[in-house]
């Protein structure tokens, strides 16, 4: 990982671009400089618990795990299809998820109903908590 910075944007839309645009589309209808937009304030709120994913010295992804009190919050997990199917977001969330064992927190993840990943989520132990017209929300609860 490195750390995430603004000028991390242009990155992060096309991480958004080529996997999720397709169902953002679907759902609200794609605009590009709405995204724009929400990414930068995504990272105006988050820039502190976003990170870069890297390989071989060349970025791949964007993730984002976001602490509270008592709870830690996936809030993005996006890798370049060139590097997908690799296992780095198993590996990933096997850490997250090892942190929020360590720290007896639960841990939820927020996706889009047709989101593939939901399958990775629940072979790694999260249920499924709340679902709504769009999204299914996951988590896994430490004790």
């Amino acid at each position: 990982f490195r750390d995430c910075t603004f000028e991390d944007v242009d990155f992060i839309l096309e991480l958004k671009t080529l996997g999720m645009k397709w169902y953002i589309e679907k759902l609200y209808g794609w605009d590009f400089n709405i995204q724009r937009q929400k990414t930068m304030e995504e990272l105006t709120s988050h820039i502190n618990d976003t990170k870069i994913i890297m390989l071989n010295g060349e970025d791949i992804g964007v993730t984002t795990l976001i602490e509270y009190s008592d709870f830690y919050e996936v809030g993005l997990i996006a890798i370049h299809p060139n590097f997908q199917n690799m296992g780095i977001a198993t590996c990933i969330l096997n850490q997250y998820i090892n942190t929020a064992r360590l720290n007896g927190k639960r841990i939820i993840i927020k996706t889009y109903k047709e989101n593939p990943a939901q399958k990775l989520y629940s072979r790694l132990g999260f249920k499924t908590y709340k679902t709504d017209d769009t999204h299914l929300y996951f988590e896994i609860v430490f004790k």
